[in-house]
């Protein structure tokens, strides 16, 4: 994750940059998401995070975890352990 023009962005480097052209702008849900996936962490504790966070429901926050671990998954950002 870098900080580019006062916007949090994921930015491939490394062997990534053959699989992924580009970057991913992140909100603020998904910085937080990034940074707890940093020291590694379950779905439930992501949840947790945003709930604590931005003082929103649990329903919420678990769709938001899922659309952005979707995302990370899909653009092979992430992998799933």
């Amino acid at each position: 994750m870098r900080e580019i023009a006062g916007e949090s962005v994921l930015v491939s480097v490394g062997n990534g940059v053959a699989d992924f052209c580009g970057i991913v702008k992140l909100n603020d849900s998904a910085k937080v998401i990034w940074s707890a996936l940093q020291n590694g962490t379950t779905q439930e504790e992501l949840i947790q995070a945003l709930v604590n966070t931005f003082h929103i429901t649990e329903n919420q926050a678990k769709m938001d975890v899922v659309q952005s671990l979707e995302l990370l998954l899909n653009k092979r950002m992430i992998t799933c352990e």
